[in-house]
């Protein structure tokens, strides 16, 4: 009989799965304390969440989250932590920075994420990495959207700044 306690937990995990941009899930095993906080917190800098959860709360809130199809042999042995993020980018950006660091471990590793509400494999983290982020994509937006218009109001001050600079070489000649 599930307790309420597990109940509201599987709910809150649920609501998370379908409201994240992106859900990985991550093998932590082989960090230590210190490295796992770290963890933590570079995600935390991206506004990403990283939770512990155990795997049969996982497999009911994949399930209540409309993916039936799962089964734990799929990809929840072990530890799992669940990343959550509405920028499915950064955190592959994070988890992928944090294995450089850490190259001799390997870790973290992700098991499966949740892209654009379809599940993928592991592969599929540095395709995501090397995609641009959503501010830089705003960025790259912005720019081209003000390159046009800096163009326009060169060509309107050039016609100004020709008759100033010809006015002044008559007032040099005059002189």
């Amino acid at each position: 009989m599930p307790t309420p306690k597990k109940i509201e937990k599987v709910q809150e995990i649920s609501e998370k799965i379908r409201n994240a941009g992106a859900v990985y899930f991550s093998d932590y095993l082989g960090l230590n304390v210190e490295q796992i906080n770290t963890l933590r917190s570079e995600l935390f800098e991206q506004n990403v969440s990283m939770q512990v959860v155990k795997n049969t709360l996982i497999l009911l809130a994949l399930k209540d989250s409309g993916y039936e199809n799962i089964k734990k042999e799929d990809f929840l042995n072990g530890p799992t932590a669940l990343i959550y993020s509405d920028d499915p980018v950064a955190p592959a950006k994070v988890i992928t920075e944090f294995r450089k660091k850490l190259k001799d471990l390997g870790k973290p590793d992700v098991k499966a994420l949740i892209f654009e509400g379809e599940l993928s494999g592991r592969e599929k983290v540095d395709q995501i990495a090397k995609l641009p982020s959503e501010d830089e994509l705003m960025g790259m937006l912005l720019r081209t959207l003000q390159s046009p218009l800096q163009d326009l109001a060169g060509c309107l001050q050039s016609p100004m700044r020709d008759l100033v600079g010809a006015l002044k070489s008559l007032e040099q000649e005059k002189q």
